[in-house]
């Protein structure tokens, strides 16, 4: 099965602690779980072991990770490195993450000559908060990709919880000469690999996910409409947020930027309201305005991603988890820190059919089982959907609804995963 984190408890308290009664200002909509908050921090490139294997294997309750040498499928053998500051390039395309899950690592671009860099680690000393995290709180060491995709179609499932036929592709300069917009959405006027269903011919079509009535791409597109949580969340009432960079002018429309992929929000909700700036999610955790649902993706200095600094990404990660603990609405938030594809850096585990790399998770509450592990299979990033889901009493965004388990705590089997029907 494939399941929620279940680290975290919307219905009870954790066994062994007892957290603190839930706060909530008065202009919140209200829901039965004690978690009235859920941020997801949404981070960039990197696999299970290369970010927390290191802290896994020091950490008081041990989790599952690996930083020694490997051997590749043709047999060559590889030491595990100590990542350097500035991360490495790795190629991470769905080619790339493919010869991974084969364990062709050395058929990766970046990595076929040795030192073969995409078999390193990270040391803890280059993420003190986020090891720090990872200590105190819950690691689930069994959050494997939904799918061998790079950031554009992981920042769409993050949405939608689905790729709705996309593949994953990273967009490119549209296929009929159109002039370029900014980012990789509706008016990017890019294009990227589609298909109507799983094995049929790709084509290329306008990196946008239409309205109802097919509006917002381009150009003609087969591409259907998809409903995001975001629609979800206020159907039911309830607020969300979209955090990313610096810009305190105008919403941040750049690469892993979501509201742009979908044109319903590109066209009605692409406002300071909904998208702004990284500084406005601390000033709102400070002050007790926390929507139900913080979606945080950092521009490229913070995101960890290839070529950008680790300690600056995780001075980033501290920075907006302290601003959550501090705030007077801690007590009735869960934070979710993770990281959209591998890398594509080693991981010692092999997925379970169908899935892709493991992808480092560490979860964020006074909700949380303390220096937990949990080792449940669980899919990024559905399973966060499926907790925002089933801890907001929101209508399913695909098909299937993940069923509760007699415990209450609410699984998706393979079967429901959302790509499938695409």
């Amino acid at each position: 099965m494939l399941s929620l984190p279940v680290a975290v408890l919307g219905a009870g308290a954790p066994t062994g602690v007892t957290p603190p009664p839930a706060t909530v200002s008065a202009h919140e909509r209200t829901t039965d779980s004690p978690i009235r908050h859920v941020v997801i921090i949404y981070q960039e490139n990197h696999s299970f072991d290369d970010v927390l294997g290191k802290v896994c294997e020091k950490r008081r309750t041990p989790c599952d990770g690996y930083t020694g040498p490997v051997h590749f499928r043709d047999g060559r053998r590889a030491s595990n490195v100590v990542q350097p500051d500035i991360v490495p390039f790795v190629a991470h395309t769905r080619r790339s993450q493919g010869f991974a899950l084969q364990n062709r690592w050395d058929h990766v671009r970046g990595c076929k000559s040795p030192p073969h860099i995409c078999v390193s680690h990270v040391p803890p000393r280059h993420i003190p908060n986020l090891s720090r995290l990872a200590r105190r709180f819950a690691v689930s060491d069994a959050t494997f990709a939904s799918d061998p995709s790079a950031s554009f179609g992981e920042h769409l499932a993050l949405a939608a919880g689905t790729l709705d036929g996309f593949v994953g592709k990273t967009p490119v300069l549209s296929k009929t000469g159109a002039r370029p917009g900014r980012g990789w959405g509706c008016h990017s006027h890019r294009d990227s690999l589609w298909r109507r269903r799983v094995g049929a011919r790709t084509r290329w079509v306008p990196s946008c996910i239409p309205t109802k009535a097919g509006k917002g791409p381009y150009r003609r597109s087969p591409v259907e409409y998809r409903a995001t949580v975001m629609q979800r969340l206020e159907q039911r009432g309830f607020s969300w947020h979209l955090y990313q960079g610096h810009l305190p002018n105008r919403p941040s429309d750049v690469l892993w930027s979501i509201c742009p992929d979908f044109f319903w929000c590109q066209k009605n909700r692409f406002t300071l309201r909904y998208d702004s700036a990284t500084r406005d999610f601390v000033d709102a955790a400070r002050a007790g305005r926390l929507p139900s649902l913080s979606l945080l993706m950092p521009l490229s200095g913070n995101s960890q991603h290839n070529y950008n600094s680790m300690r600056i990404g995780d001075n980033y990660i501290g920075r907006m988890v302290r601003a959550a603990e501090r705030g007077p609405q801690w007590r009735s938030t869960a934070v979710f820190i993770t990281y959209d594809d591998c890398g594509c850096f080693y991981d010692h585990v092999d997925p379970p059919r169908g899935l892709g790399i493991r992808n480092p998770m560490v979860i964020v509450s006074p909700w949380v089982k303390r220096a937990y592990t949990d080792n449940t299979t669980a899919v990024q990033p559905y399973s966060m959907l499926a907790f925002v889901q089933h801890n907001f009493g929101l209508a399913p965004l695909t098909r299937q609804v993940p069923e509760p388990t007699t415990t209450g705590k609410p699984l998706i089997s393979r079967s429901n995963r959302c790509d499938r029907f695409d």
